[in-house]
């Protein structure tokens, strides 16, 4: 399909399962922040103690390998490759994607939900706030890529701002020596107990099943670099404000807000990051639910059962689990490690035959879609078509026509 140029550079018409790369950038920066300063650094602050930040940076280092991975594979087109020659591994990586991020959307629910019922909403019923997060996100999920990339493009800058503005006022009692030393145990436990926090890697998956459209500025390079200065500001902040109690803070984000010197002015500013928290949270779940469906569709070539499991996983939770808050804690213990093991697995796994199909069906991905490469095709050579008499024949009826245009038997047409 040929897109059609349009006002300020915008393009109309474009292919279903598309996004442009600003779009992606803010996309990036709300799960980052969702996921890695809602109730990560607490969980993670348990375990490590003043090792957090340091935790955090290693952590870091490995989601950044594996986002490179995601879109290198974007880049080369792999999905289109990979599905146009029929490749049953790759089906069956899509499978375990799909199940991955039915698992991380599942365990991050109840995250959510957990930190909402404990801290904030001790007396609403559980099965309310289910419902609350739930819906958007299924809704978002179902509309697909493009209206949640549309979504968050215009809420992502409003929730910057308010991150940024607490963070720029943040005001208590710090020491930022809480920091050190890096290693406060031993360097084997502290990288044997890392794959533990699987959960939290692997959060660029989904874009590996979209395609992603350039635009002239680094938005995607600039968005992951924000994001990681970001949420390692924040956590080196709240390590230096709380130290070891940073494990009883289910949401540093919120949290920090509260520790807005105008808060003092002009009333509790929890508000500001709380509606940020919680919005980028039903953003990213919708991404997940996404990635999940479209995974199961490049495995079974039908989004239904992971449209279907997804819910239905969340409706068990609320009618067999007495705690959401027990779930959660499931997830950072043996099932850490194969939430780790498949987060690194699927994307190198998809790189690796991408570049292999690459190499074997040269010619199939040269004629792959082209409309995303920014180079000029030559255009083809008009037909010899004298070969058949078809210019003589338009030939032969002109030179008539004018015989008897000539002869008066047939009077040209006057202009009225």
């Amino acid at each position: 399909m040929k897109n059609v140029k349009i006002q300020h550079g915008i393009y109309k018409n474009l292919p279903s399962g598309t996004v442009y790369n600003s779009q992606a950038g803010f996309l990036i920066f709300a799960i980052g922040i969702a996921f890695k300063l809602s109730a990560a650094p607490g969980v993670i602050s348990g375990e490590y103690g003043s090792s957090t930040l340091w935790a955090f940076i290693v952590m870091s280092a490995a989601e950044l390998l594996l986002t490179a991975f995601i879109f290198a594979f974007v880049r080369m087109r792999g999905d289109d490759l990979l599905r146009c020659t029929a490749s049953k591994p790759y089906r069956i990586c899509c499978a375990f994607a799909s199940v991955w991020l039915i698992l991380k959307g599942t365990f991050y629910f109840c995250y959510c939900v957990s930190y909402l019922a404990r801290e904030l909403f001790g007396g609403v019923e559980p099965s309310l706030l289910y419902l609350l997060f739930l819906s958007p996100a299924i809704y978002l999920g179902i509309k697909g890529s493009r209206t949640i990339a549309r979504t968050t493009e215009i809420l992502v800058p409003v929730f910057f701002v308010l991150i940024v503005f607490n963070l720029v006022f943040f005001d208590t009692n710090h020491d930022f020596g809480r920091n050190l030393p890096i290693f406060s145990m031993e360097p084997v436990d502290f990288f044997k107990n890392l794959p533990r926090f699987g959960l939290w890697l692997g959060d660029a998956i989904p874009f590996a099943f979209l395609r992603v459209k350039n635009k002239r500025l680094p938005y995607i390079t600039g968005s992951i670099a924000l994001t990681l200065a970001t949420v390692l500001i924040t956590v080196m902040l709240g390590v230096a404000a709380y130290g070891d109690s940073l494990r009883m803070v289910s949401d540093l984000l919120i949290h920090m807000a509260g520790f807005n010197r105008l808060s003092m002015e002009i009333g509790r500013m929890e508000w500001t990051n709380l509606f940020a928290a919680v919005s980028v949270s039903i953003l990213s779940l919708s991404f997940i639910y996404f990635g999940a469906t479209a995974a199961c569709d490049r495995a079974v070539e039908s989004r239904l059962p992971a449209v279907i499991f997804f819910p239905l996983a969340v409706i068990i939770i609320i009618a067999v689990v007495p705690s959401s808050q027990s779930v959660a804690e499931f997830s950072t213990r043996q099932m850490g490690y194969a939430l780790s093991a498949l987060a690194v697995a699927v994307p190198v796994f998809m790189l690796a035959s991408a570049l292999y199909a690459k190499y074997k069906y040269a010619g199939i991905y040269n004629c792959l879609d082209d409309e995303y490469v920014p180079r000029e095709l030559p255009y083809p050579e008009p037909p010899a078509s004298l070969a058949d008499n078809i210019m003589d024949g338009f030939k032969m009826q002109a030179e008539n026509q004018f015989d008897a245009l000539d002869s008066g038997s047939l009077k040209a047409e006057e202009d009225s």
